[in-house]
């Protein structure tokens, strides 16, 4: 959900910022990503909730929560692309600064959870005792 809502965010504060040739598209594009890869989670998160009550196998289960995290670090590594352009940018042009803060705090904000989302992935797949 938190990639939804600052993609969300970044659409709408991104008419008011001053942006390098070329980013705004990579912002869009990441904004598409971002909300594409939040559709696909909680769609895969609805299938596998079923395909744990049922009879389903921990190899089952094991291969949709490493989809789910594959998904996620995907969109991440695309963000963190854009963040590099976005500071590289801003790095050359003070004015593109305000572009990167937008995109660098989005990010801080998705990865927070992404970070507790791997926690629970990892522990998922640990043998229970």
């Amino acid at each position: 959900m938190q990639m939804m809502s600052n993609a969300a965010y970044i659409q709408t504060e991104l008419p008011n910022l001053t942006l390098s040739e070329g980013i705004t598209e990579k912002i869009a594009a990441l904004c598409d990503s971002l909300i594409a890869t939040k559709r696909d989670v909680i769609s895969e998160l609805f299938e596998l909730s079923e395909v744990s009550e049922s009879s389903t196998s921990p190899a089952e289960i094991k291969k949709r929560v490493e989809r789910i995290m594959q998904w996620l670090w995907e969109t991440i590594l695309e963000m963190n692309e854009v963040v590099q352009s976005l500071q590289t940018a801003s790095e050359a042009n003070v004015q593109f600064f305000g572009s990167w803060l937008l995109v660098a705090e989005s990010a801080t904000n998705i990865l927070n959870p992404f970070n507790r989302a791997a926690e629970a992935a990892d522990a998922l797949q640990r043998p229970q005792p």
